[in-house]
Protein backbone atom coordinates (compact mmCIF):
# COMPACT_ATOMS: atom_id res chain seq x y z
CA UNK A 1 0.00 0.00 0.00
CA UNK A 2 1.32 3.55 -1.16
CA UNK A 3 1.26 5.99 0.91
CA UNK A 4 0.65 9.64 -0.85
CA UNK A 5 2.36 12.87 0.96
CA UNK A 6 0.76 16.45 0.11
CA UNK A 7 3.66 18.46 -0.35
CA UNK A 8 3.54 22.63 0.26
CA UNK A 9 5.36 24.71 -1.92
CA UNK A 10 8.10 26.55 -0.12
CA UNK A 11 8.31 29.96 -0.23
CA UNK A 12 5.71 32.70 0.80
CA UNK A 13 2.44 33.08 -0.70
CA UNK A 14 0.83 36.23 -2.24
CA UNK A 15 -1.22 36.60 1.19
CA UNK A 16 1.58 36.03 3.07
CA UNK A 17 4.17 38.41 0.71
CA UNK A 18 0.78 41.31 1.05
CA UNK A 19 0.88 40.42 4.92
CA UNK A 20 5.18 41.02 5.64
CA UNK A 21 4.69 44.00 3.23
CA UNK A 22 1.99 45.60 5.30
CA UNK A 23 3.75 44.93 8.69
CA UNK A 24 6.95 46.39 7.38
CA UNK A 25 5.78 49.26 6.03
CA UNK A 26 3.61 50.36 8.95
CA UNK A 27 6.93 49.38 11.05
CA UNK A 28 8.58 51.86 8.70
CA UNK A 29 5.45 54.26 9.65
CA UNK A 30 5.98 54.01 12.96
CA UNK A 31 10.00 54.48 13.78
CA UNK A 32 10.59 57.33 10.71
CA UNK A 33 9.22 60.24 12.73
CA UNK A 34 11.58 58.77 16.04
CA UNK A 35 14.52 58.25 13.19
CA UNK A 36 13.82 61.87 11.94
CA UNK A 37 13.75 63.31 15.09
CA UNK A 38 17.19 61.50 16.25
CA UNK A 39 18.74 62.89 13.41
CA UNK A 40 17.14 66.61 13.70
CA UNK A 41 18.61 66.38 17.54
CA UNK A 42 22.01 65.32 16.66
CA UNK A 43 22.18 68.11 13.63
CA UNK A 44 21.42 70.46 16.98
CA UNK A 45 24.06 69.02 19.03
CA UNK A 46 26.38 69.05 15.85
CA UNK A 47 25.61 73.18 15.30
CA UNK A 48 25.73 73.89 19.32
CA UNK A 49 29.53 72.19 19.22
CA UNK A 50 30.65 74.37 16.16
CA UNK A 51 28.70 77.38 17.88
CA UNK A 52 31.21 76.74 21.36
CA UNK A 53 34.41 76.34 18.69
CA UNK A 54 33.61 79.25 17.24
CA UNK A 55 33.13 81.14 20.29
CA UNK A 56 36.76 79.85 21.79
CA UNK A 57 38.10 81.19 18.23
CA UNK A 58 35.98 84.69 19.06
CA UNK A 59 37.28 84.69 22.46
CA UNK A 60 41.34 84.08 21.34
CA UNK A 61 40.56 86.94 18.46
CA UNK A 62 39.32 89.43 21.44
CA UNK A 63 43.10 89.06 23.36
CA UNK A 64 44.76 90.26 20.21
CA UNK A 65 46.43 93.44 21.53
CA UNK A 66 45.67 94.56 17.60
CA UNK A 67 41.68 94.13 18.39
CA UNK A 68 41.69 93.69 21.82
CA UNK A 69 37.82 93.37 23.27
CA UNK A 70 36.11 93.29 20.24
CA UNK A 71 34.13 90.54 18.58
CA UNK A 72 34.19 90.59 14.70
CA UNK A 73 30.79 91.06 12.28
CA UNK A 74 30.69 91.38 8.43
CA UNK A 75 30.58 94.53 7.51
CA UNK A 76 33.28 95.85 10.09
CA UNK A 77 35.91 98.29 8.78
CA UNK A 78 38.55 96.06 6.91
CA UNK A 79 42.44 96.06 8.32
CA UNK A 80 44.25 97.07 5.66
CA UNK A 81 47.44 95.12 6.96
CA UNK A 82 45.55 92.26 5.79
CA UNK A 83 45.25 90.10 2.63
CA UNK A 84 42.00 89.69 3.39
CA UNK A 85 38.50 92.04 3.29
CA UNK A 86 37.08 91.64 6.91
CA UNK A 87 34.06 93.51 5.96
CA UNK A 88 32.77 90.91 3.55
CA UNK A 89 32.21 88.57 6.28
CA UNK A 90 33.05 87.74 9.66
CA UNK A 91 34.80 84.64 8.93
CA UNK A 92 37.08 86.27 7.19
CA UNK A 93 38.55 87.89 10.84
CA UNK A 94 38.02 84.27 12.32
CA UNK A 95 39.27 81.81 10.46
CA UNK A 96 42.94 82.89 10.99
CA UNK A 97 42.23 82.23 14.59
CA UNK A 98 42.88 78.56 13.51
CA UNK A 99 46.15 76.76 14.06
CA UNK A 100 48.15 78.13 10.78
CA UNK A 101 49.63 74.85 10.12
CA UNK A 102 46.32 73.43 9.39
CA UNK A 103 44.10 76.08 7.84
CA UNK A 104 44.75 76.20 4.13
CA UNK A 105 45.33 79.82 3.06
CA UNK A 106 42.60 80.85 0.24
CA UNK A 107 43.60 83.40 -3.03
CA UNK A 108 42.49 86.53 -4.16
CA UNK A 109 40.84 87.42 -1.40
CA UNK A 110 38.91 83.64 -0.35
CA UNK A 111 39.22 81.91 3.13
CA UNK A 112 38.89 78.25 3.52
CA UNK A 113 37.19 77.44 6.22
CA UNK A 114 36.60 73.92 8.86
CA UNK A 115 33.48 72.38 8.53
CA UNK A 116 32.69 74.38 12.26
CA UNK A 117 31.36 77.18 9.69
CA UNK A 118 29.14 75.15 8.63
CA UNK A 119 25.72 73.74 9.91
CA UNK A 120 24.43 70.07 9.12
CA UNK A 121 21.24 71.10 8.45
CA UNK A 122 22.08 73.97 5.81
CA UNK A 123 22.25 72.62 2.60
CA UNK A 124 24.43 72.70 0.38
CA UNK A 125 26.35 70.02 2.73
CA UNK A 126 30.34 70.27 2.71
CA UNK A 127 32.86 67.52 2.68
CA UNK A 128 34.29 66.98 6.16
CA UNK A 129 37.60 68.87 5.00
CA UNK A 130 38.03 72.41 4.29
CA UNK A 131 36.04 74.83 2.04
CA UNK A 132 35.92 77.83 0.48
CA UNK A 133 34.08 79.98 2.45
CA UNK A 134 31.42 82.70 1.39
CA UNK A 135 27.64 83.67 2.31
CA UNK A 136 26.24 80.18 0.52
CA UNK A 137 28.81 77.77 2.55
CA UNK A 138 28.73 79.56 5.60
CA UNK A 139 25.74 78.51 8.13
CA UNK A 140 25.97 81.35 10.55
CA UNK A 141 25.42 85.25 10.43
CA UNK A 142 26.45 87.84 12.79
CA UNK A 143 24.92 90.14 15.14
CA UNK A 144 25.83 93.32 16.73
CA UNK A 145 25.07 96.61 18.23
CA UNK A 146 27.85 99.18 16.74
CA UNK A 147 29.19 99.29 19.97
CA UNK A 148 32.13 99.55 18.32
CA UNK A 149 32.03 102.24 15.92
CA UNK A 150 28.41 104.59 16.07
CA UNK A 151 29.03 105.94 12.29
CA UNK A 152 29.37 102.26 11.79
CA UNK A 153 26.27 100.00 12.60
CA UNK A 154 27.82 96.77 11.32
CA UNK A 155 31.11 97.77 13.34
CA UNK A 156 32.50 95.14 16.07
CA UNK A 157 30.82 94.27 19.16
CA UNK A 158 32.86 95.93 21.91
CA UNK A 159 32.74 93.40 24.80
CA UNK A 160 33.88 96.03 27.57
CA UNK A 161 30.64 98.04 26.85
CA UNK A 162 28.36 98.02 29.85
CA UNK A 163 25.92 95.80 28.29
CA UNK A 164 24.58 92.56 29.47
CA UNK A 165 26.51 90.16 27.07
CA UNK A 166 23.85 87.14 28.11
CA UNK A 167 21.71 89.11 25.96
CA UNK A 168 24.11 89.82 23.05
CA UNK A 169 24.10 87.22 20.22
CA UNK A 170 27.54 87.51 18.60
CA UNK A 171 26.54 84.48 15.93
CA UNK A 172 23.55 82.29 14.89
CA UNK A 173 21.99 80.06 12.75
CA UNK A 174 21.43 81.69 9.67
CA UNK A 175 21.96 82.84 5.77
CA UNK A 176 24.87 85.58 5.73
CA UNK A 177 24.59 88.21 3.01
CA UNK A 178 27.77 90.11 2.63
CA UNK A 179 28.99 93.04 4.57
CA UNK A 180 25.69 92.38 6.50
CA UNK A 181 25.29 91.84 10.35
CA UNK A 182 21.83 91.57 11.85
CA UNK A 183 21.40 95.08 13.71
CA UNK A 184 17.43 95.85 13.45
CA UNK A 185 14.10 93.63 12.21
CA UNK A 186 14.90 93.73 9.02
CA UNK A 187 18.00 92.04 8.94
CA UNK A 188 17.07 89.84 11.65
CA UNK A 189 13.87 88.87 8.97
CA UNK A 190 16.14 88.15 6.02
CA UNK A 191 19.25 87.05 7.26
CA UNK A 192 17.48 84.42 10.41
CA UNK A 193 13.91 83.49 10.08
CA UNK A 194 14.90 81.16 6.76
CA UNK A 195 16.99 79.09 8.94
CA UNK A 196 14.28 77.82 11.46
CA UNK A 197 13.63 74.72 9.61
CA UNK A 198 17.37 73.25 9.32
CA UNK A 199 16.94 71.38 12.48
CA UNK A 200 13.42 70.36 13.98
CA UNK A 201 12.62 74.05 13.97
CA UNK A 202 15.14 74.83 16.49
CA UNK A 203 17.47 78.57 16.25
CA UNK A 204 20.87 78.14 17.91
CA UNK A 205 23.14 81.06 19.09
CA UNK A 206 26.10 82.43 20.37
CA UNK A 207 26.11 85.23 22.40
CA UNK A 208 29.00 87.61 23.41
CA UNK A 209 29.68 86.17 26.67
CA UNK A 210 30.08 82.56 24.88
CA UNK A 211 27.18 81.49 26.21
CA UNK A 212 25.42 78.89 23.37
CA UNK A 213 21.40 78.75 23.63
CA UNK A 214 19.07 76.96 21.65
CA UNK A 215 15.79 78.24 20.98
CA UNK A 216 12.70 76.20 19.81
CA UNK A 217 10.27 77.75 17.33
CA UNK A 218 6.59 76.76 16.22
CA UNK A 219 7.06 77.63 12.58
CA UNK A 220 3.25 77.92 12.26
CA UNK A 221 3.13 81.01 15.10
CA UNK A 222 6.18 82.73 15.41
CA UNK A 223 6.50 85.93 14.46
CA UNK A 224 9.84 87.68 13.22
CA UNK A 225 9.30 90.69 16.03
CA UNK A 226 8.53 88.74 18.72
CA UNK A 227 11.36 86.33 17.89
CA UNK A 228 13.79 88.70 17.88
CA UNK A 229 13.08 90.37 20.77
CA UNK A 230 13.28 87.19 22.71
CA UNK A 231 16.90 86.16 21.17
CA UNK A 232 18.29 90.00 20.80
CA UNK A 233 16.49 92.26 23.44
CA UNK A 234 19.69 94.29 23.51
CA UNK A 235 19.70 94.81 19.72
CA UNK A 236 16.08 95.12 19.22
CA UNK A 237 15.74 98.09 22.21
CA UNK A 238 18.60 99.74 20.60
CA UNK A 239 17.23 99.45 17.13
CA UNK A 240 13.91 100.50 18.34
CA UNK A 241 15.52 103.76 19.63
CA UNK A 242 17.05 104.33 16.93
CA UNK A 243 13.67 104.06 15.03
CA UNK A 244 11.96 106.44 17.53
CA UNK A 245 14.78 108.73 17.22
CA UNK A 246 13.94 108.88 13.45
CA UNK A 247 10.06 109.37 13.53
CA UNK A 248 10.96 112.61 16.11
CA UNK A 249 13.34 113.40 13.74
CA UNK A 250 10.78 113.27 10.59
CA UNK A 251 8.21 115.10 12.85
CA UNK A 252 10.39 117.76 13.34
CA UNK A 253 10.92 118.67 9.94
CA UNK A 254 6.93 118.05 9.09
CA UNK A 255 7.04 121.34 11.76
Amino acid sequence: MKTSFTHRATGFTLIELIVVIAILGALAGISAPFIISQMNAADVTKCRSNLNQLGMLGEKYSRDMSHSHLLPTSGMDDDEDTDYNESEGWWMSIAPEMDGTVLPQGKNGKMKVSPIFHCPGHQPDVKDDFFMADPKTVSYVSWTDGSEDEDNPNSCIRTTAKQNLDTLPWLSDGNPVKGQSVTDLKSFTKQVMPAISRHQNTLVVLYASGMVKAYEVDPETVRAEELFRRIGPTIAKKAESADEGDDSDEEEDDE
